[in-house]
């Protein structure tokens, strides 16, 4: 009896390492990678249409120093009354499975941006296959199919380099940050107001879509981060151009590095500093009844340019240029500011910031905090330190007369 009982467990043991494994496993061969998704509105009809970036397989493997005539991507769209029904009728124009693990850019068009984002987002949270964590743009002044259509530079796949594009700018121009799948959801379903990055076409758009724009070594077509789309109740309101945008992310304290250009005291010359470091601290009470906001930036920096005829050996001089770094941060926070009450959207979570404080003066303006915020008072103060003047203190140049 026991040595039948070993038998049989033995059996199993043998069945389970050979029937075991993954019961939904695909080749790769199989699959059509899906870098990119745009979605756009149908010209006032209900739906969507789809547009998939595939990584072009035939393209990719080719190994170093063979040429291809093939493009790195390859475009299949679909249309439907939904985004799922989209995606499956894709596989009508598609030879493989679509597959979503790498996805990691999401593009709006600005049509449907402006109607409203709210229900599209829907699948990404549901769905198992698409990511949260992919980065979201809006398309601007065009449809988000032309935007992945376009080829481009340095980068075999468009995506990645719209993807690295703004990673650039977030890191070294400060206009923009990424903006995922993950924190759209949240703005909408926390009922905030927010903002996602622009890209903007530059040149013929059909001449993008060309394998031979990548011929030359100045492509006449090309994209471009382009300001930030201002989101109320899901929708696109409105944008903030390069010194309001740039001023959102200091108020937002999100500001990683950026150049900031200030006049000599002394001269006609502009100065460059780059600003390495940055901390921006928020209060928020009510006075009279009406919000308002204490803003402290703390920055630091590095002179990087003079013109060569300043004397940064002068204490007066660096403070002088100290003076000129708080007022240019301080106009460009201002204008965000200002735009974000015109257009009467909270997009600096100042609401919420109240609300974790005082949660009683909360109370009283929570049911139009979008006139309130409206009305607020800016009391805003920026200190700027130069940390170092580069390797030079003494003027190279002799100063003018």
């Amino acid at each position: 009896m026991k040595s039948r009982l070993a038998l049989l467990l033995a059996v199993c043991i043998s069945c389970s390492l050979v029937l075991s494994g993954c019961w939904n496993s695909r080749e790769l061969n199989e699959l059509a990678i899906v870098s990119g998704i745009g979605i756009d509105s149908l010209d006032g009809k209900p739906g969507y249409r789809v547009t998939f970036q595939i990584i072009n397989p035939s393209s990719s493997s080719q190994t170093m120093g063979s040429t291809s005539n093939q493009p790195p991507i390859v475009i299949v769209s679909a249309t439907d009354r939904t985004i799922f029904g989209a995606l499956r009728k894709a596989s009508r124009r598609a030879t493989r499975q679509l597959f979503f693990a790498h996805t990691q850019l999401v593009i709006i068009g600005e049509s449907l941006a402006r109607t409203g984002v709210t229900s599209i987002f829907d699948i990404f949270e549901r769905s198992h296959e698409l990511r949260l964590n992919s980065a979201v743009l809006v398309s601007k002044d065009t449809d988000a199919a032309s935007v992945l259509k376009l080829l481009t530079t340095l980068e075999t796949l468009p995506s990645m380099g719209l993807l690295k594009k703004m990673q650039n700018t977030s890191q070294v121009w400060g206009e923009n940050r990424r903006v995922t799948v993950f924190e759209v959801i949240n703005g909408i379903t926390g009922a905030s107001d927010f903002t996602i990055n622009g890209v903007q076409i530059v040149g013929d758009v059909v001449e993008g879509q060309k394998k031979s724009s990548l011929e030359q070594s100045d492509p006449m077509v090309g994209s471009l981060m382009s300001g930030l789309g201002v989101f109320k109740e899901g929708q696109l309101i409105g944008w903030l151009n390069g010194p309001e945008s740039r001023g959102t992310q200091w108020m937002l304290n999100k500001l990683n590095e950026t150049n900031v250009n200030v006049d000599s005291p002394d001269t006609e010359e502009d100065i460059a500093v780059n600003i390495f470091y940055s901390k921006t601290r928020v209060k928020v009470e009510l006075q009279d009844g009406k919000p308002v906001f204490h803003v402290h930036i703390a920055e630091e920096g590095i002179i990087n340019e003079t013109g060569g005829f300043v004397d940064l050996s002068k204490e007066k001089e660096l403070e002088a240029l100290e003076q000129g770094i708080e007022q240019k941060t301080a106009d460009e926070v201002r204008q965000a500011f200002e735009a974000a009450q015109k257009m009467k959207t909270d997009i600096f979570n100042l609401g919420n910031e109240l609300k974790r404080i005082h949660p009683d003066q909360w109370e009283k303006v929570k049911q139009d905090w979008s006139s309130a915020f409206a009305e607020g008072e800016l009391d805003l103060r920026v200190e700027a330190f130069i940390r170092s003047t580069g390797m030079r203190l003494k003027p190279y140049i002799p100063a003018k007369k």
